[in-house]
């Protein structure tokens, strides 16, 4: 049996962590590998682990790279952070010596230690890249840019979740190992979608809900004429919410008031202090709810009618893919790997600023029935192209590739 050590340096249930479990269960279930997770920290993720009998060890995994404000506070945070790593790293040596993996999967781009490790073991190692981290968050690396090219180029594989990020990290260090299996999301939410669709879920303008006739207004808001966007997720500069509450603007100021935008999650506090400040001035509050964080986001795409994805330097975007099998339209920036999930015109429509969004929101607030054939067609694309089976599916197939080159 081949033995992997997956890492992985936060212990909550988000997206990137969805899917190494999705994973570790059907490793563990193949019979073929034997995965021990490391993990920071116990939790909803080990209770799991724990219930199917997998192997875990809790051990801190610090990023090897942060977001870059100014050079003083930096350096800093690369001296203490690089102690850290290095006692991890000697950690986990000790830990796993008297039974060494085979293979060593490290779950982000934005932890080194699994390269580090695999390389100390002389074992494979496999890179899970799913993030533009320079891109989208302004992170540098605490290491040299030879020894981190060194690093990439030297794994056995590296994994992107989207062609874009494949051709990101292709550009950056060319003689990467590289390739592409999609992420991936639980689609329970298939069973229920008939449902949805009978309720008059309206994936696409109008809102409101309920209606009558061929009005495909989804029934939580039945009569009340408004269509309503949702924009879930992290909030922060580069997923440009903001810019959904400026088209806001235009959309009123073009004399239509027949829609509201609801905002789900947290994040940087600056940010969401900017977003409160906007919705004020612009006397948007009848158009806008914050939420704040929430676990009950498919609810939220139940009462919703359109979902929204403003991002740049997307890595793949779970939550596009969680608003297709909800049977809602998606308006998504073109930007990274958006256009890979959303096909403009089918499933949604892509976007490039402010005013482009503006239209395309009034064009779903003008016909209502548009959104309801869009997020039929998105919801099938999700679950012939974007589930967690295919993404565990496509991983192991790496893994197969991987020890069949070592004659394993």
């Amino acid at each position: 049996m081949v033995r992997v050590l997956l890492l992985t340096h936060y212990d909550n249930m988000y997206g990137a962590n969805k899917a190494l479990l999705k994973l570790v269960l059907k490793m563990h279930a193949s019979g073929r590998y034997e995965p021990t997770v490391v993990i920071p920290a116990k939790g909803s993720f080990t209770d799991i682990l724990d219930k199917e009998g997998i192997s875990y060890f809790v051990c801190p995994i610090t990023q090897w790279q942060a977001v870059y404000a100014e050079a003083l506070s930096f350096e800093i945070k690369k001296n203490k952070r690089k102690k850290a790593i290095s006692n991890e790293l000697e950690t986990l040596y000790k830990h796993f010596k008297d039974a060494p993996p085979d293979i060593i999967h490290s779950n982000s781009s934005v932890i080194g230690t699994g390269a580090m490790l695999a390389k100390r073991f002389g074992c494979r190692h496999i890179w899970h890249i799913r993030e533009f981290a320079r891109e989208h968050y302004g992170m540098r690396y605490f290491y040299p840019e030879s020894i981190v090219k060194e690093y990439y180029e030297k794994a056995d594989r590296v994994i992107a979740i989207s062609e874009a990020v494949r051709d990101s990290v292709e550009k950056k260090y060319p003689g990467a190992h590289t390739t592409v299996v999609y992420d991936g999301i639980e689609t329970l939410l298939t069973e229920e979608a008939p449902t949805l669709c009978r309720a008059g879920l309206r994936t696409a303008g109008g809102s409101g809900e309920g209606g009558t006739g061929s009005d495909s207004r989804n029934s939580y808001h039945a009569g009340d004429n408004v269509t309503r966007f949702l924009y879930t997720g992290y909030i922060f500069p580069a997923k440009h919410q903001l810019d959904l509450l400026k088209a806001a603007v235009v959309l009123i100021n073009n004399g239509c008031s027949a829609f509201h935008i609801t905002f789900a999650g947290n994040g940087d506090e600056r940010y969401c202090r900017t977003l409160e400040s906007y919705i004020k001035k612009n006397k948007l509050e009848n158009h806008v709810t914050m939420t704040g964080f929430t676990d009950n986001v498919p609810d939220l795409i139940k009462k919703s009618d359109v979902g929204v994805i403003a991002s740049e330097y997307e890595g793949f975007g779970l939550v596009t893919a969680e608003y297709m099998l909800g049977g809602l339209p998606v308006l998504g920036r073109r930007s990274g790997a958006t256009p890979e999930i959303i096909l403009d015109g089918a499933t949604g429509f892509l976007f490039d600023d402010v005013s482009g969004l503006a239209k395309l929101m009034q064009r779903f607030i003008d016909v209502p029935e548009l959104g309801k054939t869009m997020g039929e067609k998105g919801r099938e694309r999700v679950t012939q192209c974007f589930t967690a089976e295919k993404n565990a599916d496509g991983v192991m197939a790496v893994y197969d590739e991987v020890m069949k080159e070592t004659g394993k």
